[in-house]
């Protein structure tokens, strides 16, 4: 059993709101949503069916070629194929559910493009190479440092590569659903006490570069 309190996410918690997952399942998929007056989710199409669920507030749906106020207590259903878009027209901060069942990456599954990693951000680290004889904390450190990202919301995936002629560099990529979720761990206490760790097994600074997935095939 898990309890989520709508109030308590991430996104909630933001002043500019954003959009968080905070369901990921083969069988469903829900975001939460939260728009600030005069803000938009951009035009998308919809790549499962989706129920649009409003918390609170109001704003308009556009689907389609059609609009449809949407507010508490309404349930708004997209097919898949159609294209979306949600403004929020009100003075009131906008915060909605859109349920996807399945989740896009079942009806996807056929396909070598992986549509679902658009946008998603990438985190690239270039370690310059351990102090001598510190290579295994190193490798120590890298373990703990991925079981801290893995607790944050968003998290995909943290990989540690080594090059074929460098012996003496490591390159960490780590994915995040988003720019928004990524920040949100790396400005945490618990993420600079880690890396201060981190420095101090290094023979000099870590160098940090961040991307955004513009295209992804995968068998």
């Amino acid at each position: 059993m898990e309890l989520i309190d709508l109030e308590e996410t991430d996104v909630a918690k933001k002043r500019e709101g954003g959009v968080d997952a905070l369901v990921v399942e083969p069988h469903m998929l829900i975001n939460q949503v939260c728009l600030e007056a005069g803000k938009e989710l951009p035009e998308q199409q919809v790549e499962s069916n989706v129920t649009l669920q409003v918390v609170s507030g109001e704003g308009v749906c556009q689907s389609s070629g059609k609009s449809v106020r949407l507010g508490p207590g309404k349930l708004l259903r997209i097919h898949l194929g159609a294209s979306l878009k949600i403004r929020n027209e009100s003075q009131e901060r906008l915060v909605l559910l859109i349920i996807h069942t399945p989740h896009p990456h079942v009806l996807k599954k056929d396909s070598l493009e992986d549509r679902s990693a658009k946008g998603r951000f990438v985190s690239l680290v270039v370690f310059p190479g351990t102090k001598p004889g510190r290579e295994g904390e190193f490798m120590e450190w890298f373990k703990r440092s991925c079981d801290l990202f893995s607790r944050y919301r968003g998290f995909i995936s943290r990989t540690l590569l080594k090059p074929l002629k460098k012996a003496d560099l490591a390159i960490a990529l780590t994915e995040y659903e988003s720019e928004e979720s990524f920040m949100v761990m790396r400005m945490s206490d618990d993420r600079r006490q880690m890396f201060t760790k981190g420095s101090e097994l290094l023979v000099a600074p870590y160098e940090s570069h961040f991307y955004t997935v513009a295209a992804s095939y995968r068998k």
